[in-house]
């Protein structure tokens, strides 16, 4: 069987094509002619999905973040005859800076396709000790640039009747998450019910908008943290995976394999979906979770 012909055009376009076909395209075409926008990759887990989007045959690329000396190396880098990479020096605690984002993507290459709202911070702060400063700026990056980014995004798709892809990167912690992530846990579930109402929102305008939500991984701002928050020493990625089932944490590769696989035209019509990838399963566990007892006085 080939592509479904018995149905009319689709709002989704060839993401509805393409999944209802029993045709398969090669992994370097996964992503042809299509256009994304990254925010948080000047490295890290968004680099690394840039890169995997221009080998599955990606048009073009908006790299965004802070670190304009790396987002400038990146650009340059990545681009060939075919692929143009472009950076965006982008503060997302600045809402004219997430609308610049999108204005830049139009005028570079009259539009795009692809939205993935990669950036986020987990500064430490829980219910005792979470200060509002904490929470503006958390809740500015973790929730309100993504809400605005793909306001501006959908607004732009629907004025050209476009469909469009968003994936946002979400965590199993915003399910609850430990004591001294509650700022972090509230602002990713704040973005994982903005993703479920902006699915339904914006559904007949053929817009998907998916979520996943991960786990421990392995980044660079995660070995900082790391060390930074809890005096970790060199190598504790190895030390920290062995209690795992993987014995390793999750890796840049196959986390970015799966936004890929959401942005693309493999998802089909899949939007609303917030997929948990980490080591463990959310509501499972061999005895009731209890928080460490405190010390007397604490």
């Amino acid at each position: 069987m080939g592509i479904l012909t018995d149905h009319p055009p689709s709002p989704y376009g060839e993401a509805a094509r393409h999944a209802a076909s029993a045709e398969d395209l090669p992994l370097s075409r996964q992503l042809e002619g299509k256009v994304a926008v990254v925010t948080g990759s000047t490295s890290g887990l968004g680099l690394t999905t840039v890169e995997l989007m221009l080998r599955r045959g990606l048009k073009g690329a908006v790299l965004s973040g802070r670190k304009a000396e790396a987002g400038e190396a990146a650009a340059r880098r990545l681009s060939t005859e075919t692929q143009k990479v472009v950076y965006q020096r982008t503060d997302l605690g600045n809402l004219d800076d997430c609308r610049a984002l999108i204005d830049r993507a139009v005028s570079e290459f009259g539009s795009f396709d692809i939205l993935v709202n990669s950036a986020g911070i987990t500064d430490r702060g829980g219910i005792l000790d979470g200060d509002p400063e904490l929470w503006e700026r958390t809740f500015a990056i973790n929730a309100r640039a993504p809400f605005f980014l793909m306001q501006h995004a959908a607004t732009h798709w629907r004025a050209a009747r476009r469909p469009g892809s968003i994936v946002n990167v979400a965590t199993v912690t915003a399910h609850g998450g430990v004591p001294f992530l509650t700022v972090y846990a509230a602002s990713k579930a704040a973005l994982v019910a903005t993703t479920k109402n902006a699915a339904f929102s914006l559904m007949r305008d053929g817009i998907r908008c998916n979520a996943l939500a991960i786990g421990w991984m392995d980044t660079p701002a995660e070995d900082i943290t790391q060390k930074t928050f809890h005096d970790m020493p060199d190598g504790w990625q190895r030390a920290a995976g062995e209690a795992l089932p993987a014995k390793r944490l999750l890796n840049m590769n196959e986390v970015a394999r799966w936004i890929v696989h959401l942005a693309g035209p493999e998802s089909g019509i899949m939007t609303g979906s917030i997929l948990d990838f980490d080591q463990g399963v959310i509501g499972c566990y061999e005895a009731t979770p209890l928080p460490a007892p405190r010390e007397p006085g604490a």
